[in-house]
């Protein structure tokens, strides 16, 4: 590709935006109602930030126009048209608004905080088999649907632009040049592209007020395209390279003349759901496409099995940080809180990696819940020891025949106090008690769970005051509990989200993290008045 040309189809959304360059302010402490957490990103005329709801402590983006353009009429118009173009909508594939307005500091938008990653991302990273590709377009297309059927056109469709959250799910992004079909009040900027080169229609080239519902189908088909052969295209489309059954849907997406081209999502939708639904997919599978398929039925089915959404406990702050690793599966996490008002956090994983990993732990899972169930609704005591003795025998009973890495953490907030208790090699529950940035280590050990039938167990304890901070890890003593401990002493009055994320960060750091094949999760807990 000539360098000219390639530097056309990499150009910015906002050219005139993009390229100019400006210091990031400091983090503010507040914006609007929301407490703000750190910086997640910069744009072209925009800041995101991490925030949470000072009502449910919910996560939100938060969007706040740059300060070089707050007193730019043009530009506060057009940053704000986001937020009513956000606001007509209400539907699972498009990113949700919870209000917007002026702070301090200028203007900001409180948008829903997608965990994931974009379409974008896992497009460098991995392929996916062919009907979870199918399935992804089908999930954008669903959103198209909604917007065109409030007048809404995006404009600037590309993988950037479309979240892949943890559970699965497709989020559609980034309203800001989005335009309101046959509405010639909404804001414009002076500029001669609107969009991104390589995914935009010609006729959305050629004038920017010449975009249509058509024009979105067409950057959708080079979407699904890329999707498809697994890497990005930069503008140069070889439609014989794509399985036969696909190449006459996709060739119609990115017809030359709008005209030629599907001119309603709905038919698009019906003709790759047909295609979906045929015996001809099996045929156009590539070689490795099944295997494929199976890893990523298997990672939904890990990512089921642990609970990562944080608990509403008052007397509480807590942080969640893991290693978003595809191939380490096998995690079982998940949070309780009892009848008699105590809490427990429970971590375990299988000690065998692979592909058997999450079918032993969805055993381990189930035996958890079944024993844990009274506690739930009566005021019985739960007690880790015994607990942890009978799981050990329903395990040894088992004929799946393996061992598990096994953390309880029990909070009694009514006495001021917890316990602790480990099966198997790992480093010990960091305390940083009030007013102090050393933190104490509380260590338990105990065999492997399910190794034996005549192990015993014990928890270690400790008090648990107003203002103490817990870290819960699963990480081998030998070689990290140095690094840990000297991560939280420097970084202890950080909030339990960061904390958790610097605590994640310099293990990584250790040269013997890498050996480690079975997930990483770090936990953090402020215990509050």
């Amino acid at each position: 590709m000539p360098g000219g040309e390639k530097k056309f189809f990499k150009q910015h959304t906002l050219p005139s935006v993009a390229e100019k360059e400006s210091e990031i302010p400091p983090v503010p402490e507040k914006i609007g109602p929301y407490r703000i957490e750190t910086l997640l990103a910069k744009g072209g005329m925009s800041l995101l930030y991490l925030g949470f709801d000072p009502d449910t402590n919910e996560a939100r983006v938060v969007k706040v126009l740059s300060p070089e353009y707050v007193n730019h009429p043009e530009m506060a118009d057009h940053f704000l048209w986001e937020a009513k173009i956000i606001g007509l909508t209400s539907h699972p594939n498009i990113v949700k608004l919870y209000d917007y307005g002026k702070w301090e500091e200028g203007l900001y938008i409180a948008m829903e905080f997608i965990r994931g990653v974009s379409l974008r991302q896992f497009l460098i990273q991995q392929s996916f088999s062919l009907k979870r590709c199918l399935d992804i377009i089908l999930q954008v297309s669903y959103a198209l649907l909604h917007l065109h059927t409030h007048g809404v056109i995006h404009r600037d469709l590309k993988p950037e632009n479309i979240l892949i959250a943890e559970d699965g799910e497709v989020k559609v992004i980034d309203f800001g040049i989005a335009q309101l079909h046959e509405d010639e009040e909404q804001p414009s900027l002076d500029r001669q592209i609107v969009g991104t080169p390589s995914y935009m229609s010609p006729e959305q080239k050629e004038n920017p007020q010449n975009a249509s519902f058509a024009s979105d189908i067409f950057s959708l088909g080079v979407i699904t395209y890329e999707l498809i052969l697994g890497k990005l295209s930069y503008g140069m489309i070889n439609l014989t390279l794509l399985p036969s059954g696909l190449q006459k849907i996709v060739g119609k997406t990115l017809a030359i003349s709008p005209s030629e081209r599907y001119q309603d999502i709905v038919p698009f939708i019906t003709d790759l759901t047909d295609y979906y639904k045929s015996p001809a997919i099996e045929k156009d599978r590539p070689g490795g496409d099944q295997v494929i398929e199976f890893m990523e039925i298997l990672q939904r089915a890990d990512a089921a099995l642990s609970t990562f959404e944080k608990p509403r406990w008052p007397q509480f702050e807590i942080g969640i940080a893991r290693d978003p690793n595809p191939h380490e599966v096998g995690l079982y996490l998940d949070f309780f809180r009892f009848a008699n008002n105590t809490m427990a956090i429970i971590l375990a994983h299988p000690s065998k990696t692979g592909v058997t990993a999450p079918i032993h732990t969805a055993v381990l899972r189930g035996m958890i819940k079944s024993l844990i169930a009274p506690h739930l609704a009566t005021e019985v005591p739960f007690e880790p020891s015994a607990f942890t003795t009978t799981l050990n025998a329903l395990l040894c009973d088992d004929k799946m025949e393996e061992t598990f890495h096994f953390h309880i953490l029990k909070l009694i907030p009514y006495n001021d106090t917890l316990s602790y208790l480990s099966c198997g090699p790992a480093g010990p529950l960091f305390h940083t008690t009030v007013g102090k940035n050393t933190p104490r280590t509380i260590t338990s050990d105990n065999p492997l769970l399910g190794t034996s039938l005549s192990s015993t167990f014990t928890k270690s304890g400790d008090t648990l005051d107003d203002g103490d901070l817990i870290v819960f890890h699963p990480f081998p003593e030998e070689s990290f509990e140095d690094p840990l401990h000297q991560v939280i002493t420097r970084n202890v009055l950080l909030s339990c989200n960061r904390l958790a994320e610097e605590v994640l960060h310099a293990a990584t750091t250790v040269p013997e993290y890498k050996d480690l094949t079975h997930p990483k999760v770090v936990l953090t807990l402020h215990r509050i008045s």
